[in-house]
């Protein structure tokens, strides 16, 4: 995605990772103290050592994060995308994803670095504000899912830390096995909205739908562009029959 870190940058996150893996080791409470005046943990976005009370991103660098308020418009330009497309509840995006801001670092180090603790630290912020406004929580939140092939490559699916963020204010069931990728369909980078469609046109299923019908669906996914992979995904879920079915991601292009 063409992002490029400054050598205190990468140094500062490989002695993180080192650190990390010797606490996870031993779990010694004082050893991970003592380790902190050597080690301290660093914000991901400004490579700034965090405080006490900062987890993972440093209050300054919460502070500019470019939200964009959608949950707070009934018809926002992420609703509008799949309108007329698929029938949904609501649909909304935490932040705004553009080239040099700082959604866009968060989300890559997210995807491409395994930093899985800043989709829960993000997903718990935007659950945050969601209910804060009226949100209704989900009985189920179902995160976008990978092909079986591409998750063994990457290890995770991002989405899934995103749904435990959530959860941390929703309280929901998290189905991250209720529905299945069953092609792994090439990257939709490059192509335009009808070639993304045709590209992701019937590669989900679902093995149980009873699990799903009857109840308020959430699908997540990371980053929202043309949304066509999200629609495919969600007429498969509304095949099963739920009563209500919703969208977020926490950026939107």
């Amino acid at each position: 995605m063409g992002i490029k870190i400054t050598r205190f940058q990468y140094l500062s996150v490989m002695k993180q990772k080192t650190w990390n893996k010797i606490t996870q080791k031993y779990h010694f409470g004082w050893l991970s103290d003592f380790g902190k005046l050597f080690f301290p943990s660093i914000c991901i976005g400004c490579t700034q050592p965090l405080n006490a009370s900062e987890d993972t991103i440093c209050i300054d660098c919460l502070i500019k994060l470019p939200r964009t308020n959608y949950h707070r418009l009934e018809a926002n330009p992420v609703f509008n995308k799949f309108r007329g497309r698929i029938q949904v509840d609501s649909a909304s995006a935490f932040l705004y994803f553009a080239r040099g801001n700082s959604a866009r670092a968060f989300l890559h180090h997210l995807k491409y670095s395994g930093r899985q603790d800043i989709g829960k630290r993000l997903g718990a912020l935007y659950a945050k504000d969601l209910m804060n406004e009226g949100y209704a929580a989900p009985d189920v939140i179902i995160p976008l899912p990978l092909h079986q092939s591409k998750q063994r490559i990457r290890g995770f699916n991002q989405c899934t830390s995103i749904a435990l963020g959530l959860n941390k204010y929703f309280g929901a069931e998290i189905g991250s096995d209720f529905v299945k990728r069953i092609s792994n369909n090439s990257t939709q980078t490059k192509k335009g909205r009808f070639e993304r469609w045709e590209n992701v046109e019937r590669i989900f299923s679902i093995p149980n739908p009873e699990k799903i019908s009857g109840k308020h669906i959430l699908l997540i996914d990371d980053v929202v562009t043309t949304g066509s992979t999200m629609e495919a995904c969600g007429h498969t879920i509304l095949e099963a029959g739920p009563t209500k079915l919703s969208f977020l991601t926490l950026a939107t292009a």
